[in-house]
């Protein structure tokens, strides 16, 4: 099911500067019981030098700063690259509570793929991932609140990508002029490179559906030597760099 993003733009803790998103950052609020609404008027009412663009919670979508605006919720590096999202913790430990929140967030960031032409694997990071790659916060979220409820970091990319491919049915993918089909594993990252390039959604082979295939004007299969449909085009290489070799040789040839 699709979800209701509720837009509520706030007031104080804005940047007011351009952003291109290359991908998403995922956050969770270590604020137990504390709703989206909550969340939106803590940063909505003093300057708190922090904001994200989205917060999510067990009941709703509120969106806090507008997608081509820069939040500040994971150091400047990725405040200048990344969208935001804020999955709100349960202070009652329900399990009930935190699937929903689970369930908008997936949606969320993969509608967000969709739109933009990204995947899970390639252009979605949790805020330890940030950490570790800019090192200019020590953040480990989300991983200890999944953990908490018997989920991983890994679990939610897949539950991301699953819901990609299910979005790209349910809008129609005639209106997609480019798809990138990949395995997983070392092709991944390749697959990553022509998608920016295109700004096309990657679809992994063993989640490809017929309506994804016949909906789409121009097929990339990036590694491996099958192709599910004559016309197109496979990109491979002898090795996982070959093919990367490739890749790249597209992106700058065009």
């Amino acid at each position: 099911m699709d979800y209701t993003v509720k837009k509520m733009d706030i007031s104080y803790n804005r940047s007011y500067k351009a952003l291109s998103p290359q991908g998403f950052v995922i956050h969770s609020t270590d604020t137990p019981g504390a709703t989206a609404q909550n969340e939106h008027d803590y940063f909505n009412s003093g300057n708190r030098q922090a904001s994200a663009h989205y917060f999510v919670d067990w009941q709703e979508i509120i969106q806090t700063v507008p997608e081509n605006e820069q939040a500040w919720h994971a150091g400047p590096a990725a405040n200048s690259r990344y969208l935001s999202v804020e999955m709100c913790e349960p202070s009652d430990n329900s399990i009930e509570k935190f699937l929903q929140v689970w369930k908008r967030t997936v949606w969320l960031v993969a509608d967000a793929c969709v739109r933009y032409g990204w995947s899970a694997q390639n252009n979605i990071y949790s805020h330890r991932g940030i950490s570790l790659m800019y090192k200019e916060t020590n953040h480990t979220d989300p991983m200890q609140y999944l953990e908490r409820f018997g989920e991983t970091w890994d679990s939610l990319l897949e539950a991301i990508d699953r819901k990609i491919t299910e979005l790209i049915k349910q809008k129609g993918v005639a209106k997609m002029k480019n798809l990138i089909i990949t395995n997983r594993g070392a092709d991944e990252r390749a697959a990553g490179y022509l998608a920016d390039y295109l700004k096309a959604p990657v679809v992994l082979l063993d989640q490809l559906t017929d309506d994804t295939v016949q909906g789409a004007e121009n097929i990339y299969v990036v590694g491996g030597s099958d192709k599910p449909v004559s016309s197109a085009i496979l990109i491979s290489g002898s090795n996982r760099y070959e093919t990367c070799r490739k890749v790249l040789d597209i992106c700058g040839n065009k």
